[in-house]
């Protein structure tokens, strides 16, 4: 009660006096910490200051306060619309630099929601108006933030080389400015440090982000604080350094956890999947896979509803516009012609759906027939090839048994796991020389000796990967090291090579198959 009471006096002052320093104090206060701890608080302090205020300046940043708190806590519709009101009283005034903030806040809400051409039509024209501002301080500290807007965008994108490019546009503006110095400079940082880790220079971006967490100890803690804690995590991870990471990693998730902020909790979590993998933290990863799948689907939710609503809106919009015109014809035309083509496609992908799993299916019985099939007795088959005269055999026919005896015990052993296994090791093994192991592997075996133990090496994943559910759930590098493959890429080719399955289109079956089958169980125990 107290509170209140302190906060109507505060604002009835400001009612009165419409003192800017006073509302801007409060604005930054409510931004930087309120909305960090205290989101409802931080909510009805931004609708306080709009409803004291009255000029349309004060009326903008009110409506923008409340934009941002909603854009925080993930609401990209409510953001959108509060900021859709600002853009109606800001245009109706001079006053170039609230222009360019909403429209470049606009530019941001659509960016994460997927409408990336609104989104570059927002940051075109806000960055038009950035030139009417008469102040060469503030217009190069807006035009930093529309070029950082920009990164973002680009980075959002996956295009990191463009981001670095608009990261440092930013940083030339921001050495023109002072207001706000600080807070664009951490910003450009961490841009830089995201871009250059996804581009793979790892050195360089530790030393932006090094810098931005330098540059930030004296600040609030906040979004961005968690987001280069985030960055330094993974690097520590990249360096191997695992104690490091851990402390970057425990402050990141303490922001995030304490933040509503989904798209926060979204990035973080990313990073500690990371973290948990390196580590081989099965439980951990797990349990922050479980969180991390439902940020998601709350952020998707959001991201649609709000999409659905633009593009609800650009549809009046346009219905409007083009009433009683004949393109209405046209238009139907179209969205009939691609709905025939949708189901076409539909049908054609549950047709070859099909044919992948009958192809998925075979692979997994021929798996299993082989393990049931007896080796063969070379005596047996020597008899079945009867022309064939003893001056043309390479080796007698007890020669070429003991051999094929010792590559059954090889493929027992699991020894072609070993990524260092060659034909003169292989050769050694089966007490033997390379010559006769070529022969018996090309005549029995199917193949050359590369594919004979690149087809054991794939075989032992794909029985791994249907006997252990968790073994679905480690990364390709780990399956590939395990199975003694020298990269996760090679792997990969290696696998669809052998299988017509990339990895990951193989697991996403073999979870629908155990799904299948528990269904199956459960209908039987009914």
């Amino acid at each position: 009660m107290k509170l209140l009471t302190l906060l109507f006096v505060f604002f009835t002052g400001i009612y009165h006096a419409q003192d800017l320093a006073a509302f801007n104090a409060i604005y930054t206060k409510t931004y930087l910490e309120t909305s960090q701890k205290d989101f409802d608080k931080a909510l009805k302090v931004a609708d306080s200051l709009y409803s004291i205020s009255e000029t349309p300046l004060l009326q903008t940043k009110s409506l923008m306060l409340t934009a941002t708190l909603y854009q925080q806590a993930g609401n990209f519709e409510k953001a959108i619309n509060y900021a859709l009101q600002s853009e109606k009283i800001i245009e109706n005034t001079d006053n170039a630099i609230w222009k360019a903030r909403v429209y470049g806040f606009l530019s941001s809400q659509y960016r994460f929601i997927g409408l990336f051409e609104k989104s570059k039509k927002y940051f075109e024209i806000g960055l038009n108006t950035a030139k009417d501002i008469t102040n060469p301080e503030v217009a190069n500290n807006t035009k930093a933030m529309m070029m950082q807007e920009m990164a973002y965008n680009n980075i959002g994108r996956r295009k990191f080389q463009s981001s670095i490019e608009n990261a440092k546009k930013a940083e030339e503006y921001t050495e023109k400015t002072t207001s706000s110095k600080q807070y664009l400079t951490i910003t450009n940082e961490q841009l830089l440090g995201c871009s250059y880790y996804n581009v793979g220079k790892f050195e360089e971006s530790f030393r932006h982000y090094q810098k931005a967490l330098e540059m930030s100890k004296n600040t609030p803690e906040n979004y961005m604080t968690a987001l280069i804690h985030s960055g330094l995590t993974l690097l520590y991870v990249e360096k191997k350094d695992l104690k490091k990471a851990k402390e970057h990693l425990d402050i990141t998730l303490r922001i995030a956890e304490e933040s509503k902020n989904p798209s926060l909790k979204n990035e973080v979590y990313n990073t500690s999947e990371k973290y948990y993998a390196a580590t081989k933290d099965l439980e951990d990863y797990v349990q922050t896979k479980e969180k991390h799948d439902t940020v998601k689907k709350i952020l998707q939710k959001n991201q649609q509803l709000a999409a659905n609503k633009s593009y609800s809106k650009i549809d009046k919009e346009n219905v409007e516009i083009k009433r009683n015109d004949s393109s209405k014809t046209i238009i139907i035309f179209i969205i009939v012609l691609l709905f025939l083509i949708g189901i076409i496609l539909f049908i054609r992908y549950r047709k070859i759906q099909r044919l992948n799993i009958e192809h998925f299916k075979k692979i997994t019985k021929e798996l299993d027939e082989k393990r049931s099939v007896p080796l063969p007795v070379v005596a047996e088959m020597i008899e079945e090839e009867e022309s064939q005269s003893i001056s043309q055999r390479m080796m007698s026919s007890e020669t070429e048994q003991r051999i094929l005896d010792f590559l059954q015990k090889f493929e027992e052993s699991k020894l072609f796991t070993n990524n260092s296994v060659s034909l003169s090791y292989l050769a050694t093994y089966c007490e033997t020389n390379s010559r006769y192991l070529s022969y018996i592997i090309n005549t029995h075996k199917d193949g050359d000796f590369n594919n004979y133990i690149n087809t054991l090496r794939i075989n032992y994943v794909i029985t791994n990967l249907r006997n252990n559910p968790l073994y679905r759930k480690y990364k390709l590098a780990t399956l590939a090291e395990d199975a003694g493959f020298s990269s996760a890429n090679k792997f990969s080719l290696i696998f669809k090579k052998v299988t017509s399955f990339s990895p990951s289109t193989f697991i996403k079956y073999l979870n629908e198959e155990g799904l299948q089958d528990q269904n199956v169980a459960e209908l039987r125990e009914v």
